[in-house]
């Protein structure tokens, strides 16, 4: 069996350690200031970042339906439209951090395809004015001939 414990009134024991004394305490390995990065990764860390620019969009000419390219504001996701006959074509390629690159391609016959499409993209809430411009040219390209 074991013995019963009981609690004591007893004041604790006073150290005799002047750091406790005096109310500084010693610094812990965790407190102190990170070390620097090794030069690999200081230079994927540089490599990762972009420059961020304006949403942009492709020099075409007014009154012919080209291509259309829209890229975000840190030029990770890019939208090409291309109207074609069948409908819209939508090439939608996202930069992965580690350097890989995501292309989508996607065909909408007529408008309320592109719109239910554009209600289920994540952009809406990543980058409102990206998403705002991808839904006005593809408006656009289902008005008019190509």
């Amino acid at each position: 069996m074991k013995p019963n414990r009981m609690a004591s009134n007893a004041p604790p024991a006073e150290r005799d350690d002047a750091t406790h004394r005096s109310g500084h305490r010693r610094i812990d390995s965790l407190d102190q200031p990170a070390r620097p990065l090794g030069a690999k990764r200081a230079a994927l860390q540089l490599r990762r970042q972009r420059p961020t620019r304006a949403p942009r969009q492709s020099s075409a000419t007014p009154g012919l339906r080209s291509a259309c390219t829209l890229t975000s504001c840190d030029g990770r996701t890019t939208f090409t439209l291309h109207p074609t006959t069948e409908g819209l074509l939508v090439d939608r390629t996202q930069l992965q951090l580690i350097g890989s690159r995501l292309t989508q391609s996607m065909v909408f016959a007529d408008q309320p395809s592109f719109d239910r499409w554009c209600s289920a993209e994540p952009l809406r809430f990543e980058d409102a004015v990206l998403f705002g411009h991808l839904v006005r040219e593809g408006h656009g390209a289902f008005i008019g001939p190509w």
